[in-house]
């Protein structure tokens, strides 16, 4: 074909005709927003004293994982959130799940056990890691997924009709889990959404967005660095398991108990972090303070503990005051990141009644510390900022250590253990198909195009072709 002004005008023309066309294509898809959903609490229980979020989406496009403020609590690929209880005994309480907005029931699935993957391969669930699940269609294309119910439990059937607060089951431990949760998933159409964020946030960590939850929940649900899982006194060391039971809170101990030992299990600690544990007997004198080496890494659940074995002559009774300190170096000070007290009573209640009265020191003891945020350095007194209500990411041992007591001096023993991230079942976990004969595609989670749309790139290489033609027609006239 012979290269004319004529025929180079047709074709510039042409060009910039299918960019305007797919232009405006591309506004009108981004003018189409769908009207928002408003979204209640997914949990009736009291926030954050018996639930909390654990673990929210995640806002990473690569192998790693952030949360919707940049910050770690979130796994790689986790597309919802999750809201948990410290342990298996609160699960057994029964804590329900509730719809948080008014749809119709998609799909159900129930009979999975509540055994998670704690002691099992995580391809016994392929295909189920929802566990036991409820899936919601709401209008406008909005869709609403629950995971990991307790077996038995789910209250509704396909079809139908459900409220917003209407009581779906109760939080389990089925499906690809370690821990008693529910997870929410929010869809519109195949879009998965962070409901932290909103349909119109960029899908990058810290970009704003309008939430989709109502602000009763966000009121209750604030972010945080670090929290406490649990804590307690025991006679002898915990294990990570035994925990998860709900094991090792004792309100009281005997005067031949073995050992004393105060543990916490924290989520969200950081490397450098130091653990710090003090115990004060009846009489006010301190009998442990320990400051655990820095923490190398980042962890999802950290349980440590420190105390002492048994006196030769046994426990004076009495009621003992436990305080964990979790130190964290910023910007050139130690500060005081995390606090949390708590108290066990060796003997009776009686005893320790009697042994208050007639304590000599006991009018003398020191003062609890004061709230504080800073400190002059990891040996200084113990002031601290008190910690939130006994609340706020379970893991499998880390295998760096052994959970075991280790003999630091004469009587102590202290250990620690970290997750130092969430375990490949937690990076596969995902919502399932709850039905996949019948509605294969609603719980898929897909992942958003990568690079330009086909028409940009047809568009570009017209516009270059074009280019190169009209230079050698201008240099050949």
């Amino acid at each position: 074909m012979r290269l004319t002004p004529s025929t180079v005008l047709t074709a510039w023309l042409a060009a910039i005709a299918l960019l305007s066309f797919a232009g405006r294509d591309t506004a009108s898809a981004q003018e189409q927003v769908p009207p928002p959903i408003v979204l209640g609490s997914p949990v009736d229980c009291a926030i954050p004293e018996v639930c909390w979020v654990q673990n929210y989406y995640d806002h990473d496009p690569g192998p790693g994982a952030e949360d919707y403020t940049c910050g770690r609590r979130a796994y790689d690929r986790h597309r919802g959130i999750d809201i948990r209880v410290a342990n298996l005994e609160v699960m057994r309480q029964g804590i329900p799940v509730i719809a948080s907005a008014d749809g119709v029931v998609a799909g159900t699935r129930d009979g999975m056990p509540d055994t998670g993957i704690v002691d099992a391969d995580p391809a016994s669930v392929r295909d189920k890691e929802c566990g036991n699940g409820v899936a919601i269609r709401h209008k406008d294309g909005w869709i609403t997924q629950y995971c990991h119910l307790l077996e038995g439990s789910i209250a509704v059937a396909k079809g139908q009709e459900v409220r917003k607060g209407d009581r779906l089951a109760l939080i389990g431990l089925s499906g690809l889990t370690e821990f008693p949760h529910v997870h929410l998933e929010v869809r519109n159409g195949s879009r998965s959404i962070d409901p932290f964020v909103g349909y119109e946030a960029t899908g990058k960590c810290g970009t704003a967005g309008k939430p989709l939850f109502e602000n009763a929940f966000l009121e209750k649900t604030p972010y945080v660095e670090t929290g406490l899982l649990n804590a307690g006194f025991t006679d002898r060391p915990p294990k990570s398991k035994e925990v998860l039971q709900g094991e090792h809170v004792n309100e009281t101990l005997p005067v031949d108990a073995p050992a004393l030992i105060y543990w916490v299990e924290l989520f969200g600690t950081q490397p450098g972090d130091r653990d710090r544990f003090t115990i004060r007997a009846p009489d006010g004198r301190v009998i442990v303070q320990q400051t655990r080496p820095a923490q190398e890494g980042h962890s999802a659940r950290h349980l440590a503990y420190s105390g002492l074995r048994r006196p030769q002559n046994g426990w004076p009774g009495g009621e003992y005051q436990g305080t964990f300190e979790l130190l964290r170096d910023e910007v050139g000070e130690t500060k005081v990141a995390f606090q949390i007290e708590r108290s066990i009573v060796i003997g009776t209640p009686q005893t320790a009644t009697l042994a208050a009265a007639t304590s000599p020191t006991a009018t003398t003891a020191p003062p609890p510390a004061q709230p504080s945020r800073t400190e002059a350095g990891p040996q200084a007194a113990a002031p601290a900022q008190s910690a939130p209500p006994a609340s706020p990411a379970p893991a499998p041992s880390d295998p760096r250590t052994d959970e075991s007591a280790t003999a630091e001096q004469e009587t102590q023993v202290a250990s620690a253990e970290d997750d130092s991230g969430f375990s490949a079942a937690h990076i596969a976990e995902r919502a399932a198909e709850l039905l996949p004969t019948e509605i294969p595609t609603l719980f898929k989670s897909t992942g958003g195009q990568k690079g330009p749309p086909p028409w940009q790139v047809a568009a570009g290489l017209l516009l270059v072709i074009l280019g190169v033609a009209s230079i050698a027609y201008i240099t050949r006239r």
